[in-house]
């Protein structure tokens, strides 16, 4: 694993004279990445090696498959198993976390939360990024020079869905910028645009390394104008350094070799063809790594001269590894989840309406039967109707919208913005009103249509219940929708649930099943939710129901349940039990986050 370190004296990058003792200059040293693959290991990076200053922007060039994007993604510390080598800033060693602090990657495609407005979410990633002392009056001043800088003013207001491209672009550079990084990277910020903006958004970078920022760029096929913005290169080909240096020292050093450019070739066009080596001569390209081997090696023997720096100490915090507690973290995550709910017409509008007009065409459907004894097969079948729906509608609504929120967690994970559980109990959280509002909706309005019992003892035990339902189905949703891509978990949540809706003891008694599936019934969610709702509606000694017509058999509860064999049934059991499945959802949930983030 690559140790993650720090330097003081600028090391030149060519042949260029030692830069001030302020500016900060990353290190990395015989760095190899090596992935899995059948069995054996891929080595993507070759014991790469060079050095990135402040205050110069730095473009990474090569051809496809090179070795560019897994370079950044190991000096970003977004990569670390199978990494191997030594990583410096300023010559001195660093703690992981700490590391995160300084260095700031924004990676190709960067998803944002599509509710929230630009100038939202630059407040919401300044209090998280920046420690509470910072009072809240500096924290718009910052968002608004951001905003400013990075040419946002007239889209401040827009929410991210409704961004273009360029804007988008431009907004994860500044949630980047909240924490003022000493090093940027990013992975091809222009991919995607056409050349008036990717100009301008090479041009904002420009500016940040002006600013004394070590701002690093790997970037496909830029046009001469945009490769002008550039001040250094670094050429990567088959996981090594084919070329690092000055812009205006790349041909020439190509030149030395017998590489020559012709006239009015794009200069970043040469050096890919080169790395490619298509039509070039591979002992003039083994030349030039060996050129780059003996500036390594000359390198290593000036860091070995120069003591550690103590100059971005100041920097890194002693403490915690977060900028802010968890407890203001969950705060902070609870709120903007909440109002990226409200704003999602699926989660709110669609999904409260849908519990409402089912509660309606349920209540039309089973009108007043709740307490006729004629009616029983009818009434149960609304509890089991009921119950399916809220499973359904509740997970599956979560299920299509937390791949996109997990992709924006993972992101924030890794810049070091909050902890796995801060997050974890404020996407719980955030969704209850949501739930319970159109849980309620449903049970009044579906309860007074079909005329069930207005026992408060019973009310309150079938919303707790319902509540419970909807509280397992959110998880499962979340759990699904983590762990599986869209594109497979709304067919992987219905499947799943097929089975603890088939040992619930709707469509089969208990005492009917084959004695190898009885036991599936006692973690059946589903079994527990059925149980417990039924055990509302005519448990809890409830008086004898009215009947329509000469004899009703059931008109005794005590017969009904003897009917559903739950006659030795507890709700209080049935509670604990759905509480307890919730619980192990929620141990999975956290689980699969923590998986992801590793």
């Amino acid at each position: 694993m690559a140790k993650l370190s720090t330097v003081q004296v600028c090391i030149p990058l060519m042949e260029q004279s030692t830069i001030s003792t302020q500016s900060t200059v990353l290190t990395f040293d015989s760095l190899s990445y090596e992935v899995p693959q059948n069995k054996t290991a891929k080595r993507l990076l070759n014991q790469i090696s060079g050095c990135f200053i402040s205050g110069r922007l730095t473009a990474i060039l090569g051809p496809s498959g090179a070795g560019k994007t897994s370079l950044l993604n190991v000096l970003s510390g977004f990569r670390i198993a199978g990494v191997s080598g030594q990583i410096l800033i300023n010559n001195k060693e660093i703690a992981r976390h700490h590391y995160r602090q300084l260095v700031a990657y924004n990676e190709q495609n960067v998803d944002l939360l599509p509710n929230i407005s630009v100038r939202e979410t630059l407040l919401y990633a300044t209090d998280l990024k920046l420690p509470r002392k910072i009072p809240g009056g500096e924290n718009q001043k910052l968002v608004d020079e951001i905003i400013s800088l990075l040419g946002l003013e007239k889209c401040s207001q827009n929410q991210a869905r409704v961004l273009s491209g360029g804007e988008r672009k431009r907004l994860a550079i500044g949630q980047e910028l909240v924490s003022n990084p000493r090093i940027m990277f990013f992975d091809e910020p222009t991919s995607g645009l056409d050349s008036e903006s990717s100009f301008q958004v090479i041009s904002y970078l420009n500016e940040l390394s002006q600013q004394g920022r070590c701002v690093i760029s790997v970037i496909h096929q830029p046009s001469s104008d945009l490769l002008e913005l550039f001040d250094d290169i670094f050429v990567v080909a088959d996981g090594r350094c084919l070329y690092r240096g000055s812009l205006d020292d790349m041909i020439p050093t190509f030149a030395k070799e017998g590489l020559v450019c012709p006239q009015y070739y794009n200069r970043a066009d040469f050096a890919i063809k080169v790395a490619s080596r298509k039509n070039i001569d591979p002992g003039k390209v083994e030349n030039l790594f060996n050129r780059m081997n003996k500036f390594e090696r000359r390198i290593k023997s000036d860091l070995t001269h120069h003591e550690p720096s103590k100059l971005l100490e100041q920097d890194l915090s002693t403490g915690s590894q977060y900028p802010t507690s968890q407890w203001h973290q969950f705060v902070v995550l609870t709120r903007r989840t909440m109002l990226g709910t409200i704003r999602n017409f699926m989660l709110t509008v669609l999904r409260i309406f849908a519990h409402i007009l089912f509660a309606i065409v349920v209540g039309i459907v089973y009108y007043d039967i709740g307490n006729d004894g004629a009616k029983v097969i009818s009434n149960i079948a609304l509890v089991m109707l009921s119950l399916l729906f809220i499973v359904f509608t509740n997970s599956m609504a979560v299920v299509l919208t937390y791949p996109l929120e997990m992709a924006v967690f993972i992101r924030e994970y890794k810049s070091n913005c909050y902890s796995t559980a801060a997050y974890f109990f404020s996407k719980i959280v955030a969704d209850f009103p949501m739930l319970i509002i159109g849980l309620t909706a449903f049970q009044l309005i579906a309860n007074y249509l079909t005329g069930q019992s207005d026992e408060p003892i019973r009310m309150l035990t079938l919303w707790t219940m319902c509540f419970l339902v909807g509280w397992f189905a959110q998880v499962y949703g979340m759990l699904g929708g983590s762990f599986f891509p869209i594109e497979v978990s709304p067919f992987i949540i219905p499947v799943t649930l097929v089975p603890t809706v088939l040992f619930c003891g709707f469509f089969i008694r208990y005492d009917e099943l084959p004695a190898a599936f009885r036991p599936l019934t006692f973690i059946s969610p589903l079994r527990f939710a059925f149980e417990g709702i039924a055990m509302s509606y005519y448990g809890f000694d409830r008086k004898d129901l009215d009947c329509s017509e000469i004899f009703c058999y059931y008109r005794k509860p005590q017969k009904i349940l003897e009917m559903l064999d739950m006659e030795e049934s507890n709700y209080w059991v049935d509670l604990g039990g759905l509480i307890g499945c919730i619980f192990v959802l929620h141990v999975a949930l956290f689980a699969s986050l923590r998986w992801k983030v590793r």
